[in-house]
């Protein structure tokens, strides 16, 4: 079994999703908010947007550092991880139609959206396989 294969089928996969999710919350939120200004000028995205945008990952990457130290964490603090991932992805679908963004900009939203839609997948199906083992 591969490493990747076997990591897909840990019963830690919840945690280490979560884990990963709040990595790139992180990862995404410090630049947002250290350098929205030239980062405003090279995607094509307001500065205010950036900067509420970065500010809101932080404390979204407790809640999933919070949901990810529990051994089995509460469904609705899962759920609200899932959803919150769901209306950031439904977000930058819209800023990707409703703003003229640069080149840069437009590879920027795909690519963190991508990286959303799969931690999102991860989330929900580890999250379910762990409901079905509780049963």
């Amino acid at each position: 079994m591969s490493s990747f294969t076997t990591v897909l089928s840990s019963p830690r996969l919840l945690h280490l999703a979560l884990r990963s999710d709040a990595a790139s919350c992180l990862a995404m939120g410090l630049p947002l908010v250290a350098f929205a200004d030239p980062l405003s000028v090279w995607l094509g995205l307001p500065t205010p947007l950036l900067l509420a945008c970065g500010w809101a990952l932080f404390p979204s990457a407790a809640l999933m550092l919070l949901a990810a130290r529990s051994a089995r964490p509460p469904a609705a603090l899962v759920w609200l991880v899932i959803l919150g991932n769901l209306a950031w992805l439904l977000g930058s679908v819209y800023l990707g139609f409703a703003l003229r963004l640069t080149g840069l900009g437009q590879v920027f939203l795909a690519s963190q959206a991508l990286v959303v839609v799969l931690l999102t997948e991860l989330e929900y199906m580890a999250w379910r396989r762990l409901s079905q083992a509780r049963q």
